[in-house]
C-alpha cells in the first residue's frame, strides 16, 4: 500500500499543484490549497487512467481524506467485496 500511497500523492500533487509536503494519508482534500471539484475530477480520471481502475464517481466523492482515497483504489484494483 505504501507505493499506492506514492501514486496516489504524485497525482494529487500534480493535478492541483499541491506541495509534495501537503499530501499526507491524514490530509482532508478540503484542507489542500488549490483543491476544487475539478481537481477532483482531474484526479478521478487521473487515477483511472494511471491505475487502470474503474471508481464510482459517489464513492470517489464521498471520500473525505488521502487514506480513504488509497482504501477505495485498493478494493477496487484487488476487486474486493466494498
Amino acid at each position: 500500500m505504501p507505493e499506492l500511497f506514492t501514486t496516489v500523492a504524485d497525482l494529487i500533487e500534480q493535478v492541483a499543484d499541491v506541495p509534495a509536503g501537503q499530501v499526507r494519508p491524514d490530509v482532508r482534500f478540503d484542507a489542500l490549497a488549490n483543491w476544487t471539484s475539478l481537481e477532483a475530477l482531474r484526479l478521478l480520471a487521473a487515477l483511472e487512467d494511471d491505475l487502470g481502475v474503474r471508481l464510482d464517481l459517489r464513492e470517489f466523492l464521498a471520500v473525505t481524506d488521502v487514506a480513504g482515497l488509497v482504501e477505495l483504489i485498493a478494493v477496487e484494483h484487488d476487486g474486493g467485496p466494498r
